[in-house]
């Protein structure tokens, strides 16, 4: 990397190149630059966390988006071109801001500006909108303190196992492609949706999560599809949200929406 990146930054570079040879990846891209900038531990790592991004969650994000490979690939792995981009826009916002060196902060706005990159497709899985990672990111370089940003809610699905898991695999397929973040652990969750089908009877297992779901606090949503009847005496109420089959995309949609962010401090 040239001289005028710092070593913070040039760190972010070495690990980037180890994130893509864990997943046997041909070349380095933006995702590989993202999981890099959150390992590094550096300013922008911390305005990554702060939306609630882990390098665990964003490893596993990258790997659904892009696959594995089956076999190590050797030698030289180049950046790919957006990763290029991405590099040269943080070059240009370090001489935007009249700054000597291109820090990782810089590299995190390089990387939001690259529309290409699976960079974003990664945020939009973690819930986290690039705009607003990006004003965070200028006011953590000019030194400003803002409050903890604002990430979407991660929401986890409890349903039958196995009477609703294709029901629930849609619910969750639906979610994932607008952008919400569908969690597998009731312990990460900040919103629980409870899957309820018109013969639904509970299981223990779902008694267990939505108890696990009250311990931390979290707010219980139920899902009634198809006609199906909110039972007071099973799940908690009012609130609830109704899914059918003719309106499914519309619906999904509008659940995403009414559970778009949780609270701060939830769990």
């Amino acid at each position: 990397m040239p001289d005028r990146f710092t070593e913070s930054a040039r760190q972010v570079s070495v690990l980037a190149l180890q994130e893509a040879r864990r997943l046997n990846h041909t070349a380095i891209g933006t995702e590989h630059l993202l999981l890099g900038l959150i390992g590094e531990g550096g300013a922008a790592a911390s305005v990554l966390t702060s939306f609630g991004m882990s390098l665990p969650n964003c490893r596993a994000h990258v790997q659904k988006i892009n696959g594995r490979g089956t076999l190590p690939v050797p030698g030289h792995l180049p950046f790919t071109p957006g990763a290029k981009r991405a590099l040269a826009y943080a070059v240009r916002e370090s001489l935007t801001l009249h700054h000597l060196h291109v820090d990782t902060g810089h590299l995190l706005l390089g990387v939001l500006a690259e529309s290409d990159g699976v960079a974003l497709d990664v945020l939009a899985a973690s819930g986290v909108f690039p705009t607003d990672l990006r004003d965070r990111a200028f006011a953590a370089l000019a030194g400003i303190e803002l409050p903890p940003g604002q990430r979407q809610a991660r929401l986890f699905l409890s349903y039958r196992r196995p009477q609703d898991l294709h029901l629930a695999g849609r619910i969750a397929d639906r979610l994932d492609d607008i952008g919400r973040s569908v969690v597998r652990d009731v312990a990460e969750c900040d919103v629980l949706l409870a899957v309820v089908s018109p013969d639904w009877t509970p299981t223990d297992l779902m008694r267990a999560e939505v108890e696990r779901a009250a311990e931390r606090a979290v707010p219980v949503i139920p899902v009634l599809v198809d006609g199906a009847e909110l039972p007071l005496d099973q799940l908690p109420g009012p609130d609830h949200v109704t899914v059918r089959h003719e309106t499914f995309r519309a619906d999904v949609g509008r659940l995403a929406d009414v559970v778009r962010y949780a609270q701060p401090g939830i769990g």
